[in-house]
């Protein structure tokens, strides 16, 4: 049940943001979700709470802890044998693969992201979870048990995010060129800096 559970979710958010694209509506109801997933209103208010469904982080958290699930394991995977990239070559293939995936919903991340109060507004609500990322990043690549160090690395690597993010959003092409060359000058940076202070070994 809890499988069948988190499969519904996924199309209800799949559904919203297929919803929020193609009409670009500011408000997305149940009605809409039922419709679109072809489930009963009851089905739906079964796992997902009432005040939830006129929120619009309730479905982009779902979506992008998805979407980070997805590109830590895909990571994993690419580093698995890798004994030859530095610390910094894999921390930029795991930052880009991250972008890789928000691709497919860069129109929808365009939409909730209009207007500067808006975009502070999610910098706020998914900080939590771009930390999760960078942890979660810097344990494959690094494995570094101080958590102090890796604390400061983390919060580092978000703050990078947040601003290649702007990158992301004003690039008008189905690519993400511009945003890897963001990545590459200003990471470039931040670990000159970490050298420098001793957080970051060479």
């Amino acid at each position: 049940m809890k499988t069948r559970d988190q499969d519904l979710k996924w199309r209800l958010c799949d559904a919203y943001f297929s919803i929020l694209v193609s009409s670009k509506k500011s408000s997305i109801n149940i009605e809409d979700l039922c419709l679109q997933c072809n489930v009963s209103y009851d089905e739906v208010k079964k796992i997902i709470p009432e005040d939830s469904i006129h929120d619009k982080f309730y479905f982009l958290k779902i979506l992008i802890s998805r979407l980070d699930k997805e590109t830590l394991e895909e990571f994993k995977t690419d580093i698995s044998e890798d004994t030859i990239s530095s610390t910094y070559d894999k921390i930029l293939e795991g930052l880009t693969l991250r972008f890789e995936k928000f691709l497919e919903y860069k129109s929808a991340f365009k939409i909730m992201s209009k207007g500067t109060e808006r975009r502070v507004e999610n910098f706020f609500k998914l900080l939590q979870q771009n930390y999760l990322f960078m942890s979660g990043l810097l344990d494959l690549v690094e494995n570094n048990p101080n958590c102090s160090v890796k604390t400061i690395k983390s919060v580092a690597l978000n703050i990078l995010f947040i601003k290649a993010i702007e990158v992301f959003l004003k690039d008008e092409s189905n690519n993400i060129d511009s945003t890897v060359r963001y990545l590459d000058k200003y990471l470039k940076d931040i670990e000159d800096i970490g050298v420098f202070s001793g957080i970051i070994k060479k």
